[in-house]
């Protein structure tokens, strides 16, 4: 058997990652960078692999080890490829697609050990739930005859834990005070099938303080107001920070110049992009970005542009769009503080490696 799978994440082993973990998702640019040089010693070197249904991306990190004894990640560079093979259109993997998704993975093993140094050792390989099992187990053989290494692929539950642990801050500031923002917050998950979700409850076990993970996974086309009123903490926690295919196009294509990680949301903004995404989704498409000034800036937003053209047609943006509408809507989102996690591609597999590291 040549996969493994992820029954959940284990609340410890995120709990020891989740402090460093957001300072090197945000102190460095987690998009496509140049390479930096390699670092002299490759036992600090780790790399990931995050295999999805429509795109495959990698990241390289440095882990070096501080003065206090905790380990301290650097993002040395991410890529993404979106495979050439045309993505079947019920779904169903073809055993074409599942060779050009195993190639797609070789090709950036094969870049992590060249232009990072990552030992190949040191590379581990990420598979998503959207994957279903018996396409797990042919991509699994697939990778494995080609670099010889295993496929961990999460479930619903072991990926929704990664993206609060990942995309949610452990504090906020006001007038001066830290907070606990996990204690106020939840995560949406938005595609235009489901919306996942979840959000962290800190409590007592053993006397230890720890958080506690609750989450879900609610079809869209169900009553999605019923069912969510059976989680308590989707109805009371006042920020909702947003991910998602569909929310990264939204942040990218109305917001290119603003490249914030936490980049804040009206229901206002929600509504115009579900306009356009209907009306005049070519234009949507193709934002004007001649007027950021930053070429690094405009460099990353052409990048992102071209990577969101890759995945989305006119027809599937307005059905995410719609989806998105669809969401907030029933869910009453508009009395709630909403803000996109806009690195939250990244996230989910900087947290893995970080696991694997741990």
């Amino acid at each position: 058997m040549l996969t493994r799978t992820f029954d959940g994440i284990p609340k410890t082993a995120i709990g020891m990652v989740l402090l460093i973990l957001l300072s090197a998702v945000y102190s460095s640019n987690a998009r496509c960078q140049t390479p930096a040089p390699p670092a002299s010693d490759p036992k600090e070197l780790y790399g990931g692999i995050e295999i999805a249904l429509r795109t495959v991306r990698s990241i390289a990190l440095r882990v070096s080890t501080g003065t206090d004894g905790d380990s301290i990640p650097s993002i040395q560079g991410s890529d993404q490829i979106i495979p050439s093979t045309p993505f079947p259109r019920d779904e169903k993997l073809t055993p074409e697609y599942i060779r050009d998704l195993a190639q797609t993975v070789e090709k950036l093993s094969e870049k992590l050990q060249r232009d990072y140094r990552v030992p190949q050792k040191q590379i581990y390989l990420l598979g998503l739930s959207e994957i279903d099992r018996q396409s797990q187990d042919a991509l699994a053989r697939e990778v494995s005859d080609k670099i010889g290494k295993e496929i961990t692929f999460l479930d619903v539950k072991g990926e929704t834990e990664l993206n609060i642990a990942g995309n949610i801050p452990r504090r906020y500031q006001f007038e001066g005070k830290s907070y606990d923002n996990r204690s106020i917050s939840l995560l949406l998950d938005i595609s235009a099938a489901n919306i996942r979700g979840g959000y962290q409850q800190l409590g007592l076990t053993r006397g230890r303080a720890e958080y506690d993970y609750f989450t879900w996974d609610i079809p869209l086309k169900s009553q999605l107001l019923a069912e969510s009123a059976q989680n308590p903490g989707l109805m009371t926690r006042k920020k909702v920070y947003l991910m998602g295919n569909i929310v990264w196009a939204l942040a990218a294509l109305f917001f290119p110049a603003d490249q914030q990680p936490y980049l804040p949301l009206t229901i206002q903004d929600i509504n115009n992009f579900y306009y356009r995404a209907k009306t005049d989704p070519e234009a949507l498409l193709n934002p004007d970005l001649s007027k950021i000034r930053d070429e690094n800036a405009r460099n990353e937003a052409r990048k992102a542009r071209e990577a969101i053209k890759a995945i989305y047609t006119p027809g599937t943006l307005a059905a995410g769009a719609e989806a998105l509408k669809i969401a907030v809507t029933e869910l009453k989102l508009a009395d709630k503080r909403l803000i996109i996690a806009r690195n939250s591609n990244m996230t989910r597999l900087l947290s893995f490696v970080r696991l694997q590291i741990e």
